[in-house]
């Protein structure tokens, strides 16, 4: 199986190396830097994903004019730009990109991103599949914080330790840096499960677009195979994420 790609920017380079990246792995490659020429591309052909830069003019307006085209209404919709700029990043959530990653484009982070949406429901997989993330986490109920730290992470929920006396049924807010997608997270989250006082599943209430994508970029960077028992929940795991 292999991808239809459109990348539309207005850099040279991104084009370049877009192209370098994904043609070798066996995938088709449309490179484009006019986005009325890339409009019309998308309403005579299906594409699985577009990379679209953020600072391609009109870049957001083409995510609009592909998620409403007839035929590529289903298709990945990528942007490379400021994953600091929250302003930018939401408004491009708004215009139907799932993803957003910076520049300067790295092929350490473009081929696991292809690879799993290469495989058959890769959707599906990203959502359910829990990955090792070692990171500090500032837990908030009430008016006490306490210091924590993941174990892993799927895009539902976390695996804490340790406990610190929190209960069943409580929400909580965390506080957390993914560091391999510069991104900072606070969320909401349920304890939905116990193991004494040494670790706790949290499950996510809710997310924000940016958290949601920046979950899901670090979820796909370190999956490696679409079978691999070490990328699916195990059945200890899943308890403790579910009531």
């Amino acid at each position: 199986m292999s991808l239809k790609i459109m990348v539309v920017d207005n850099e040279p380079l991104s084009l370049k190396v877009m192209r370098a990246v994904a043609v070798p792995l066996g995938h088709t490659v449309l490179t484009l830097d006019d986005n009325q020429e890339a409009s019309q591309q998308a309403e005579k052909q299906r594409f699985d994903v577009v990379f679209v830069g953020m600072s391609q003019p009109e870049g957001l307006e083409l995510a609009r004019q592909i998620q409403n085209s007839r035929l590529s209404s289903e298709t990945v919709i990528v942007m490379f730009g400021a994953t600091d700029d929250i302003e930018m990043m939401r408004k491009a959530f708004g215009a139907g990109v799932a993803f957003v990653i910076p520049k300067p484009i790295a092929a350490a982070r473009i081929i696991p991103m292809l690879t799993a949406m290469d495989s058959p429901g890769w959707k599906a997989r990203i959502r359910e599949a829990r990955l090792p993330l070692f990171t500090e986490v500032n837990c908030t109920w009430g008016d006490r914080d306490f210091p924590m730290r993941s174990m892993n992470i799927s895009g539902s929920g976390m695996l804490l330790q340790p406990s610190h006396g929190v209960e069943a049924g409580q929400e909580v807010s965390l506080q957390f840096k993914i560091a391999e997608v510069r991104a900072s997270l606070n969320v909401r989250a349920r304890v939905t499960r116990k193991e004494g006082t040494e670790r706790v599943g949290m499950e996510f209430i809710s997310l924000t677009a940016e958290d949601q994508s920046a979950i899901q970029l670090y979820v796909m960077g370190r999956l490696k195979k679409p079978t691999s028992r070490q990328d699916l929940p195990d059945a200890r795991m899943h308890r403790l994420f579910n009531p």
